[in-house]
């Protein structure tokens, strides 16, 4: 089986919006999952975030559409009562990256890839920028 890597929500959107200079780093990263290098995985919050971004920028087709696409290579993990009963007792300063981290955590993710590593300093996994993930 693949490694399973958590995936935050600001990787998909340079890649859904084009975001220089990320867009390519955070493209790698995707193309690895599409791939089978690794699991890919995200929460289902992101999912709705992520779709709200989008069908606030391109509207409700495109932001189907795209997540449509994104669901046949990442997997959909669940935030349930746990994580976030762990996400209120932990140390960390943004408490949906604490939601992100218990999230990966509790599905085996050995990695999350972000490009808002500080906010991740009290992870108890690897945390690495797209950039440094893809070398």
């Amino acid at each position: 089986m693949s490694q399973r890597i958590f995936i935050d929500s600001d990787v998909i959107l340079d890649v859904a919006l084009a975001r220089q200079p990320f867009v390519d780093a955070s493209l790698a990263v995707l193309m690895q999952c599409e791939s089978g290098q690794y699991l890919g995985c995200i929460s289902s919050n992101s999912i709705a975030n992520i779709y709200y971004v989008l069908r606030k920028l391109g509207g409700d087709e495109k932001a189907r559409f795209f997540i449509k696409q994104l669901l046949k290579y990442l997997t959909v993990i669940s935030v349930d009562h746990a994580a976030i009963s762990k996400a209120l007792d932990s140390k960390f300063s943004d408490f949906e990256d604490a939601i992100q981290h218990f999230s990966a955590q509790s599905f085996g993710c050995t990695a999350i890839v972000t490009r808002n590593i500080q906010d991740y300093k009290f992870a108890e996994m690897r945390v690495v920028l797209p950039a440094i993930f893809v070398m």
